[in-house]
Formats: C-alpha cells, sequence, structure tokens
C-alpha cells in the first residue's frame, strides 16, 4: 500500500488545477495497481487551504482514509521517542500510521527519512 503524505496530495491538486501532468500525476499512473490511502491526519492538513469543504472531499474521494488508533498512537509515541530530532507531530502521526500499515509513504519531507523502517518514497 501507499500512504500519500500531505506535501503529495498539495503538489497533485496543483498539477490537476494546472491541468499539469508533473510528478506526482506521473508517479500515481505508474502505480496504477498498488492500493493508496491518505491518514486522517492528512485530511484535516489538506483541508486547511479550502473553504468548500465539498470540494475537499470530492477531491479525496479515490483515496482510502486510514483512521488514527490506539497501536498507531504508542507507536507514533516510539518514533518521537526514538528521534534525536523529534518530527512535527502531524508528520509522526503520519509515519506511524505508515508504519502500521506496513505502507510506502510518499511525499517531499525530508525528515521522514529520519524515521527508523519507514518506507519513504521522496518525490
Amino acid at each position: 500500500m501507499l500512504l500519500l503524505d500531505t506535501s503529495f496530495l498539495i503538489e497533485l491538486e496543483a498539477e490537476l488545477s494546472k491541468r499539469q501532468k508533473a510528478s506526482a500525476r506521473r508517479f500515481l499512473e505508474a502505480r496504477a495497481t498498488e492500493p493508496i490511502g491518505i491518514s486522517i491526519v492528512s485530511v484535516g492538513e489538506f483541508a486547511e487551504g479550502f473553504e468548500d469543504i465539498r470540494s475537499v472531499e470530492a477531491f479525496l474521494s479515490p483515496f482510502r482514509v486510514l483512521q488514527l488508533s490506539r497501536a498507531i498512537a504508542y507507536r507514533m509515541a516510539k518514533i518521537q521517542g526514538s528521534l534525536l530530532r523529534r518530527l512535527g507531530e502531524n508528520d509522526a502521526w503520519i509515519a506511524a500510521t505508515a508504519l502500521s500499515y506496513e505502507a510506502s509513504l510518499v511525499g517531499r519531507d525530508k525528515a521522514f527519512a529520519r524515521v527508523p523502517r519507514l518506507k519513504y518514497i521522496s518525490l
């Protein structure tokens, strides 16, 4: 499974609104057969840039939204405790979600590369 970080969603939305096919759209086309999800945390981060929630829902509708759980909460705490430089809180939740679902996290935030055992694909 691929888990799309908020940075990827922002890039994808920008490409679609400009009717461009750049790295985000090409990546998804190349991985068309893989299941794709997003963290509920990314839903909140992504929605910050919109006034109309219906447009957010329409954009996010193709993706499975992964909810948080106690297991993800404990994993997030372990991630933060293991890093010399902690991730931002939302990034820690997103990384923990990816690890819990054994998903590859896709985005542009290089800080994710510091998370042990996280499969991170940087665009």
